[in-house]
């Protein structure tokens, strides 16, 4: 039997909830409820798919009604990052129980900025990677001097702006590390309008995974490789020219077992080691299917078997010296592959997550990075 995820949901902005899954009945084990309010469980693998499916399906009624499903954020409370703490979790904790009609605060911190934010997967009870991201950050203001720790659910590091901003924050205690943070809700870079979940671009065109003929302007950049970070997608769209679109014309990337990518860059190695021949940075992460930071850690597990690597303008070389199987001999081999087969695995959920990110999404990191 498959492993199967349990989850509720509540409607706004009346969205029929209980209608938007029916039409994705196929991809769930069973669900219950009513327009407003419902009850789901579906086969884990499954998850993706049924996010994808549920976001362009809000935004196909979108299309059709010309009425944006979009929000603006009521804020309940202003603070600053001071107020963070026991002493405000035990106020708001009279306002319980929370629920229908009586939503968790939304607290406002105006002009602040993240700290030493970084990003990872859960673990179980068993101490398993589970693929579902968060970041972990420390939230600063003018009021502090130390940074109060906080966390973002399913986004990375790379969607935090580098400069101030104002967020929305609900304060958390969490029982495993046993302290109060600040579960980052939205966030809009200083001076920018208003804070709303749903915003869009009208430069920007999402393709992704479309395979029917679309008239674009033949001045318009297309992005057709999936990203693997946002850097990387606003790369280009700082690249876009006033009056340009940028079109998002990439398909889901192939997913193939970590150990497959490490057993062709092994065959790799060895043949242009016997062959003596060189190839480029380009070439060895088409043939791979990575970007750049997993072949630098190719680079250091191949060390390990024996493989010396030089570079020049033509490409990189390899020489094999010591091994003549690819198997690791020692301790540091073993790491070092685990490490390559590790990091290519985030690469592949990374570019799986810019394949499925909403447009709403992609749109408001644009422009909390000042663009738009």
């Amino acid at each position: 039997l498959p492993t199967l995820a349990r989850g509720s949901a509540r409607s706004t902005h009346s969205i029929d909830l209980y209608q938007l899954v029916a039409q994705q009945s196929h991809l769930v084990h069973s669900f219950g409820g009513h327009p407003m309010a419902m009850g789901l469980s579906l086969p884990v693998e499954n998850i993706p798919m049924f996010t994808e499916a549920i976001d362009r399906q809000l935004r196909e009624q979108e299309s059709q009604s010309g009425i944006a499903i979009g929000a603006v954020l009521q804020v309940d409370l202003t603070i600053t990052v001071a107020d963070l703490g026991k002493e405000l979790f035990r106020e708001l904790k009279l306002l319980e129980p929370y629920g229908m009609g009586n939503p968790v605060p939304k607290l406002l911190i105006q002009n602040c900025w993240f700290k030493n934010a970084s990003n990872r997967n859960i673990q179980d009870w068993k101490g398993q990677k589970i693929r579902y991201i968060k970041t972990e950050f420390e939230l600063w203001d003018e009021s502090v001097q130390q940074g109060f720790p906080g966390v973002w659910w399913e986004h990375y590091r790379d969607e935090l702006p580098l400069g101030r901003c104002d967020a929305i924050v609900e304060l958390d205690f969490n029982t495993y590390k046993k302290r109060y943070e600040a579960r980052l809700i939205a966030l809009r870079s200083v001076g920018a309008q208003a804070i709303s979940v749903n915003a869009t671009i009208d430069w920007i065109v999402d393709r992704r995974g479309e395979q029917e003929p679309f008239a674009v302007s033949e001045t318009a950049l297309r992005v057709t490789r999936c990203p693997t970070n946002w850097s990387d997608l606003l790369a280009w769209v700082r690249q876009v020219q006033p009056g340009q679109q940028l079109v998002l014309d990439y398909s889901l990337p192939l997913i193939e077992p970590p150990q497959d990518v490490w057993q062709r860059l092994i065959g790799i190695a060895k043949y242009l080691s016997r062959t003596e021949k060189q190839a480029t940075r380009t070439q060895l992460q088409e043939k791979l299917g990575i970007g750049d930071r997993p072949l630098q850690f190719g680079f250091r597990a191949l060390q390990q078997l024996g493989f010396h690597i030089t570079s020049s303008e033509a490409g990189f070389q390899m020489n094999w010296q010591a091994i003549d199987e690819a198997e690791p001999q020692n301790g540091m081999g073993n790491e070092a592959i685990g490490q390559f087969l590790s990091v290519v695995q985030e690469e592949q959920f990374q570019r799986r997550y810019f394949y499925e990110v909403p447009l709403p999404m992609v749109c408001s990191v644009v422009m909390g990075n000042g663009n738009g």
